[in-house]
């Protein structure tokens, strides 16, 4: 697996800890949290000073993404990030879903976007399963 740089936003912060230690575990050290969406755009948004201050680290490659969060849900947030994409250096970026939702409509919703590249249902997938997804996404 190549260098993977994640980025997670969720507001429950019981599955970023249970994510975070999952990523751990498959060797992923390089892991920044959010609490919500607006908290994750204004992280990405802020591309010059993040790039100064982690290199290559920065941008993340892969960014896990709620849904339901207050603020900024997670389909606000993939509408304002393809705008954010166009502009700054974000085009590697590549979005996975982390959600509790299993209704098909959200994950039609989120493949919609050409930058959602997978979905998965939080507390059904294992580190092996989690690396398995990321190993096909890269």
């Amino acid at each position: 697996m190549t260098a993977v740089n994640a980025l997670i936003i969720d507001d429950s912060e019981i599955d970023r800890y249970i994510l975070s230690r999952q990523l751990k575990q498959i060797g992923i050290t390089s892991i920044v949290e959010k609490d919500d969406g607006l908290a994750g755009l204004n992280f990405l948004d802020a591309y010059d000073e993040n790039k100064l201050k982690a290199g290559d680290s920065f941008p993340p490659n892969i960014i896990f993404l709620d849904i339901n969060m207050p603020q900024i849900n997670g389909f606000e947030f993939l509408e304002r990030f393809k705008a954010l994409r166009a502009k700054h250096e974000l085009l590697s970026c590549v979005i996975m879903m982390y959600s509790s939702s299993e209704r098909q409509e959200d994950k039609d919703r989120a493949y919609a976007y050409e930058f959602v590249k997978d979905f998965v249902v939080k507390g059904e997938s294992s580190a092996e399963e989690i690396a398995a997804k990321i190993k096909n996404i890269q």
